[in-house]
């Protein structure tokens, strides 16, 4: 299925469920928030469950997941390839239909790539929540051949050959 036949079911499974400012909202929005600040293994772990649905669908534009225990699996292996990850949000957006934008700085060091150095990417996560504030849709919108390829030997060397010929 396509990300647009993914997020209208989605939607269809998971109405619009906040109220605009409710308690609800502002811990479904809070929780999101706290798994991604610092993101290590042992958060994974703990807050995993609190913060996604069981049946989902995420996207981090490196990987399709559907069940929360792959994404579990997935997300403690990308914690445990890096020395820190920290994310920011900036800001955050809602749409009428219930559907929520995240704007992010993602810092990373990576145990394998660029050594010893912070790199930094930008994106945007399009959410949805079900009822209980689980999230149900992830998808990430960001450029991954700046924020992670760049930094994998000889791949980083031909994006760059390749951006100096655009």
């Amino acid at each position: 299925m396509s990300y647009i036949e993914v997020l209208e079911q989605a939607r269809h499974d998971h109405p619009g469920n906040f109220v605009t400012g409710s308690d609800a909202e502002a811990a479904a929005i809070a929780r999101f928030r706290r798994f991604f600040s610092d993101f290590t293994p042992q958060k994974v772990e703990t807050l995993l469950g609190e913060t996604y649905a069981s049946a989902l669908y995420f996207n981090d534009t490196l990987k399709e997941i559907r069940d929360r225990e792959t994404l579990r699996h997935y997300l403690k292996e990308s914690a445990a390839a890096v020395e820190s990850c920290t994310v920011a949000i900036d800001d955050i957006t809602r749409t009428e239909a219930g559907d929520y934008y995240f704007r992010w700085r993602m810092r990373i060091r990576f145990k394998r790539f660029a050594r010893g150095r912070d790199t930094e990417s930008i994106g945007i996560s399009h959410i949805r929540f079900n009822a209980d504030g689980g999230v149900v849709f992830h998808q990430d919108f960001w450029n991954a051949a700046d924020g992670l390829f760049q930094y994998v030997p000889v791949l980083g060397w031909m994006i760059r050959k390749i951006k100096q010929r655009l």
